[in-house]
């Protein structure tokens, strides 16, 4: 049953006496309906009310700045619904992976009761000049609040506690970004991938060394695109050449040495971030980058091939021809010349990584 002083009660204390506040709820053992009725839902749906009637007040630019009306509200509030659920599931899941308990009710407290800054941001972000600069700085006090009451929610190690906050972050942030382009919100920019890097469109340039979490996703997401555009056609004899075997291992070994890299990079910031208990605002840049490094290492091999002016699907056809000759051999004319030319370079493959 809905109590609209123990929602002012929790949002005052979520505020102004955290921690207290999260001990409370911790001990009184909440289910997810009590939560969802007295906070997550009161949160959202006050969030897009108040932040669409600031919105119109102000004639703000922040707040449907491409859809109004109620459809735009109405997708709003699934969005911010699903995401909310969905980022409870991901954190208490990834908990039990990091050996901490895999607690969907908890879950689900902790990242409700951490968001309440950065549903106050998503409102008074809808104000004129200084409007964006609030909700920056809430939307980082909520990030900070969720890495300090995870661990006593999930029960994460210290050890882990790091690590765990940015995995669970950054799967909850593709989702995310998957969830904004399917309803409709967001953009991409307008990214074109050359052999001297990526060329944006005039009215977005962005510095490829500027690139922030958020950036990094777009680019990967437009990265893959371009890579799925890529035509090739085989040759006739099907027989792969010896250029293109020695290009194919060039590109491995820069995706192996460029993964190393990200990994030693990623490797750090866990030994930065192991046992902190308070985040600074160096700390959580520092996140954002790491957890850009994740992404980018995800997708090294295309990044390589492409980066490098390549044929996306040149690349997969001379590794799924040498997939063939490994199990064929001598099957015809061509397994046997692929064949050939895969154990000549058989170490360096296997180096390299390929598995076939």
């Amino acid at each position: 049953m809905f109590d609209y002083m123990k929602t002012i009660n929790l949002i005052k204390g979520g505020l102004l006496d955290s921690k207290n506040t999260w001990q409370s709820y911790l001990e009184e053992d909440h289910d997810c309906k009590d939560t969802a009725i007295n906070l997550t839902g009161p949160l959202i749906l006050g969030t897009f009310i108040l932040s669409a009637i600031l919105s119109w007040i102000f004639s703000s630019q922040y707040m449907f700045s491409r859809q109004s009306g109620f459809f735009a509200l109405l997708m709003g509030l699934i969005g911010a619904i699903v995401g909310i659920i969905v980022a409870a599931f991901i954190f208490s899941y990834l908990a039990g992976v990091f050996k901490g308990k895999h607690d969907f009710k908890k879950g689900f407290a902790a990242l409700s009761l951490a968001s309440i800054p950065g549903y106050l941001g998503t409102v008074l972000g809808t104000l004129p000049m200084i409007g964006w600069l609030l909700s920056l700085g809430l939307g980082i006090l909520s990030l900070v609040f969720l890495y300090k009451i995870i661990p006593s929610y999930l029960e994460v190690p210290d050890e882990n506690r790091a690590i765990h906050f940015i995995a669970s972050l950054l799967a909850t942030i593709i989702f995310a970004f998957i969830l904004s382009m399917v309803i409709g919100f967001g953009s991409t920019p307008n990214y074109s991938y050359t052999s001297s890097g990526i060329d944006v469109s005039k009215d977005q340039k962005v510095s490829v060394g500027e690139r922030g979490m958020f950036r990094e996703i777009e680019r990967q997401a437009t990265l893959a695109d371009e890579a799925d555009d890529d035509t090739f056609d085989p040759p006739a004899d099907g027989q792969i050449s010896k250029q293109q075997m020695k290009t194919l291992v060039a590109n491995l070994e820069r995706v192996t040495d460029f993964q190393a890299r990200q990994e030693a990079q990623i490797k750090k910031l866990e030994e930065q971030m192991d046992g902190k208990e308070d985040l600074s605002f160096s700390d959580l840049s520092k996140l954002g980058r790491g957890m850009g490094s994740l992404i980018s290492a995800s997708n090294a091999e295309v990044e390589v091939v492409k980066s490098g002016g390549g044929n996306w699907a040149e690349h997969q056809w001379v590794k799924q021809q040498l997939r063939v000759a490994v199990i064929q051999k001598d099957l015809n004319k061509a397994v046997e010349h692929n064949y050939a030319l895969y154990q000549k370079y058989e170490e360096e493959l296997t180096k390299y990584g390929l598995r076939l």
